[in-house]
């Protein structure tokens, strides 16, 4: 019989992550694969040969979603391009000064992170724009030649150019880059107002710096990937997810690879409103424990949070995205002692290469190893028993620290879990604070390798009601690739007051960038879409704020043409966020935005069996964790049908992860195959 795969990929600091789904029968496979750093086409092309063994056929595979951190490493790396810029006569220390705003405003010894271009290679250019996109000073050719030439002087192999009020009119950018393809074709070349047209000049710049700043690299490893796919039989288009949680084609990603910053842990969210959604669960905490870190995001009735701006390494990045929040250390972040005599882990990684003391490679205890000797994890069956793990090395890398703690190596071992949980519950409740929401009122869902063997440990901190883990939790960001739909923000700047514009004018704009948003997805040349959704917004502020919030807007306030009902909504939101809201005051919108989202196909999920009777235990286990020795029963995940209840303390292993259940919790799988954990009494 042959089979239609759908296959999704995510490349994660340590492991490449591979789901298949059969459409026919609605099965998900996954495998896991250790990421091959210098050469990440590689780990896709060995968790392919995996996939064989399992009797899925690359030739077979129609469909296929990635999720990749090629952008984002180059940028945290700082391996990218070396690039110039070219602004406004006058501008040239844009970069250099950003916000003068200190990063930690109560050190004064900190500063301010290095700009992707030294000023060195930023060259002015005689030209002016009015804040209304009115031409003050006409582009001058020959300021602007001489400038080129510096560009081609000074060995850059691209240039962004980044012109006072351009979002307001491109006019004189795309005359530049217009110039700058004639007379220097071999540089790659980006306008701000093409990738992005809002204003903040600093803000455009340095994310139109970025997008350069990774771009070859990027372009580089997708010529890659499409050899090694052809390579391996797999003939189907490449999508990429991006930073909104939606997916694109290959080359549009090529074009703007800043829209792929956030890829992988953005698929995660998205696979994560998927499993919720099984498991008829609507307000969630997504928790991504993987090799590198722990992300958290939050899910409010079955809806990912979107932010409009990001920092990453220190740079702005305005783009749409989910938001996603860094909460702790991954299995690879290390224990260490500091100047203090405090134990710490991370935020450094062993990473994938050496790894983990246990690897067999590396000398420097991570998380890995403490979980491996306090006994959650099976030495014999880690990443499906591809990688093999040695408690001997764990023992050797953590004794130092335990001879300061004086203790035993497993007790250091337990410290190690206990401080990298007490870090997380920190920044988990700073975050939930912020927003205004109650844990108690949330799940905890788990995914990435790390997440289920943790988070427990954490929904015990903040009092979550329960702890949801997937099907295939360490493959989750893969499996949120191949379901994730197409999605394109267009913003209009425009800066006026209300009171100077008619609703006919917001409904013209807003058809105007729909359009732009239609033929967006137009170009991305996808077949089989279930249809399309718009979704509008403002960005609004009263007159004399430094900053704007984001209001939703339906079709009713957009057909009400005195526009009351747009403006009692803005005081209601600001009510709700601030606490207060001022009536009285003149409102002031500084951006329109239009969501376009192609809804791509979502395949039936094969349902499990019911259970027939208890399930029984493969075995027990010691285990520690808070300065206790407990006697674990363990279970294969694969042996857990629809009704099968386990008491804590339990570990139940499979071939992505292990979930570790604590005393006084019972997990419970559900008809979707998910396993939800919830306190005795809560459950009973």
């Amino acid at each position: 019989m042959s089979h239609s795969w759908r296959l999704g990929i995510d490349i994660g600091g340590t492991f490449t992550d591979l789901t298949v789904l059969d459409e026919q029968s609605g099965t998900l496979t996954g495998v896991k694969t250790p990421t091959v750093p210098s050469d990440p086409a590689l780990g896709i092309a060995n968790g392919l040969a995996l996939l064989k063994e399992k009797g899925i056929e690359p030739q077979d595979v129609h469909y296929f979603a990635h999720g990749t951190t090629i952008g984002l490493n180059t940028l945290l790396q700082r391996r990218g391009e070396a690039i110039s810029l070219l602004v406004t006569e006058g501008f040239r220390d844009l970069l250099t000064l950003q916000r003068l705003r200190l990063p930690i405003p109560y050190d004064f010894s900190s500063r301010l992170p290095e700009p992707l271009i030294p000023r060195e290679r930023v060259f002015t250019v005689k030209e002016r724009l009015r804040q209304d996109g009115s031409v003050h000073t006409p582009l001058d050719q020959d300021s602007l030649d001489e400038a080129i030439r510096s560009v081609i002087a000074s060995g850059a192999g691209g240039v962004v150019v980044c012109f006072l009020h351009s979002y307001k009119n491109p006019v004189h950018e795309q005359q530049a880059v217009e110039r700058i393809r004639e007379l220097a074709p071999h540089l790659g070349v980006t306008a701000s107002a093409e990738l992005w047209p809002q204003m903040r000049e600093y803000e455009r710049a340095a994310m139109t710096a970025v997008n350069s700043y990774i771009q070859p690299n990027v372009q580089r490893y997708f010529e890659t990937l499409q050899e090694r796919l052809q390579e391996e039989g797999v003939s189907a288009q490449p999508f990429i997810t991006q930073s909104n949680g939606g997916i694109m084609d290959i080359g549009t990603a090529a074009k703007a690879p800043v829209r792929t910053l956030f890829s992988g842990p953005a698929a995660g969210v998205i696979g994560a409103v998927q499993a919720a959604k099984s498991a008829d669960i609507s307000h969630v905490i997504t928790f991504d424990m993987g090799g590198t870190s722990a992300d958290i995001s939050i899910i409010e009735d079955g809806q990912p949070t979107f932010t409009q701006m990001n920092h990453l390494a220190g740079m702005p990045v305005m783009l749409p995205s989910v938001s996603m929040y860094s909460v702790g250390a991954g299995g690879g972040s290390f224990g260490w002692i500091d100047n203090g005599g405090l134990l710490k882990v991370g935020p450094e990684s062993v990473g994938s290469s050496p790894g983990p003391a246990c690897y067999g490679r590396g000398d420097k205890a991570a998380l890995t190893d403490a979980y491996l000797l306090c006994g959650y994890l099976n030495p014999e069956r880690f990443a499906a028993g591809h990688v093999q793990l040695y408690p001997e090395r764990s023992a050797v890398a953590i004794a130092p620290i335990a001879d300061y703690l004086g203790t035993d190596v497993r007790g250091a071992a337990d410290r190690m879990i206990q401080v990298a949980v007490a870090n997380m519950y920190a920044e988990l409740s700073a975050v939930m604070e912020q927003h205004g929401f109650d844990p108690r009122e949330f799940s905890l869902l788990a995914f990435g390798g790390g997440g289920p063997v943790t988070a427990n440990f954490l929904a015990e901190e903040i009092q979550s009601e329960s702890v949801l883990v997937p099907p295939s939790p360490g493959t989750l960001c893969a499996l949120g690739a191949l379901t994730a739909d197409f999605a394109y923000d267009a913003v209009l700047s425009l800066q006026k007051k209300f009171a100077d514009l008619t609703m006919g004018t917001l409904v013209h704009e807003f058809t105007q960038l729909t359009e732009q948003a239609q033929q967006w997805l137009a170009d991305q040349h996808v077949q089989g879409l279930e249809g399309s959704t718009l979704y509008y917004s403002v960005d609004a502020r009263y007159a004399g704020q430094a900053f704007e919030i984001e209001l939703p807007l339906d079709g009713v306030m957009l057909e009400d043409p005195t526009g009351e009902q747009m403006i009692a909504a803005f005081h209601d939101l600001h009510r709700r966020q601030y606490g207060h809201s001022d009536a009285a005051a003149e409102l002031e919108l500084i951006n329109l935005r239009v969501r376009l989202t192609g809804h791509t196909l979502k395949p039936h999920v094969a349902s499990v069996p019911l259970a027939q009777g208890e399930i029984s235990p493969i075995g027990t286990r010691s285990i520690q964790y808070g300065g206790r020795e407990y006697e674990a029963s363990v279970y294969a995940r694969s042996d857990m049908y629809a009704g099968h209840r386990v008491d804590g303390p339990a570990i139940v292993e499979q071939d992505d992860t292990t979930v570790l259940i604590l005393a006084g919790w019972q997990g419970i799988t559900d008809a979707a195959g998910n396993l939800i954990l919830k306190r005795k009494e809560v459950s009973a």
